[in-house]
């Protein structure tokens, strides 16, 4: 009897070592390749998965917020690039910061294309010919033959035109700039949830934030909402906080909205036809200002 249980104790412990044996014939002279009845195979060694992140919904975002805001914002250019829309920015601000902060429209642009669009602005400050200037009642129309402004400076009633360098809507500081200026100030809140949404029949991303104290200056309370597409476009932007100046805290109010997507057409205003009409007379347009006035 005793020899029978060491026989078979040297048996479980060969089958034990066979288990982890390779299939480079280092298990004594047996090749486990072969199909025999000797043959060894290896135990499978199961895969560590790693936890996946948050679902993604959109480009920048996942099923928890924003996860990228500059993987949103080339999304949202590549959106835009081609496409046509009135997109409009308004602006307000309130003091008590508890009262009602009205916003009106500051900026509204009409883009037939990326190299077609009509943007105006009540008051800015421009470049222009690269230097600052304060004008009221900015207006430009930009084809892809050239790009023609018209302003007034500030505290002056005599109407400026004058000729700038073409740049596309999607990189125009007042168009497509400005709101990626937004998207990347506003939308980097640390607290971001995001719910599915329907806008004219069309999913939809309703992103909501909040932070009470951010790191830009004074201002804290910081809440914005926006709509995104799956695309990664983002539809409107609505940013409202609260500053700390000089004198008492003051709200403001922020937002952005893009309508008519791929269903705007322009045509020239009809200042343009005068801009036209003026160039061939040497004498009232002036190139090496590239001004002439009305």
């Amino acid at each position: 009897m005793h020899w029978r249980l060491l026989a078979i104790g040297a048996l479980v412990v060969l089958a034990g070592c066979g288990s982890f044996v390779g299939t480079d014939g280092g298990d004594g002279g047996v090749d486990p390749t072969d199909g025999g009845p000797d043959a060894m195979t290896p135990a499978p060694v199961p895969e560590v998965t790693p936890t996946p992140d948050p679902w993604p919904v959109a480009p920048g975002l996942s099923g928890r917020g924003v996860a990228d805001v500059d993987v949103l914002v080339t999304a949202h250019l590549r959106a835009i690039r081609n496409a046509s829309y009135e997109f409009t920015e308004w602006r307000g601000s309130a003091n008590p910061p508890n009262a009602t902060a009205v916003t009106y429209p500051q900026t509204r642009a009409t883009v037939a294309g990326n190299s077609r669009y009509l943007v105006w602005t009540s008051n800015e400050v421009i470049r222009l010919r690269g230097t600052i200037t304060h004008v009221a009642n900015y207006t430009e129309y930009v084809d892809p033959d050239a790009r023609r402004v018209r302003y007034r400076l500030t505290g002056q009633s005599e109407s400026i035109f004058a000729e700038q360098y073409v740049v596309a809507a999607a990189y125009n500081d007042l168009v497509g700039r400005s709101a990626t200026v937004a998207i990347l100030r506003y939308l980097t809140v640390e607290n971001t949830d995001v719910a599915r949404t329907t806008v004219d029949g069309q999913r939809y991303y309703a992103v909501t934030g909040f932070e009470r104290n951010p790191a830009a200056g004074s201002r804290r309370n910081l809440s914005v909402r926006a709509l995104v597409s799956p695309e990664g476009f983002v539809r409107s932007l609505n940013v409202s906080y609260v500053t700390q100046g000089v004198g008492e805290p003051r709200r403001f109010r922020y937002r952005f909205a893009y309508e008519g997507v791929g269903e705007t057409t322009l045509d020239p205003p009809p200042w343009v036809a005068d801009w036209n009409a003026s160039r061939p007379h040497a004498p009232v347009f002036r190139p090496q200002s590239g001004v002439w006035r009305r």
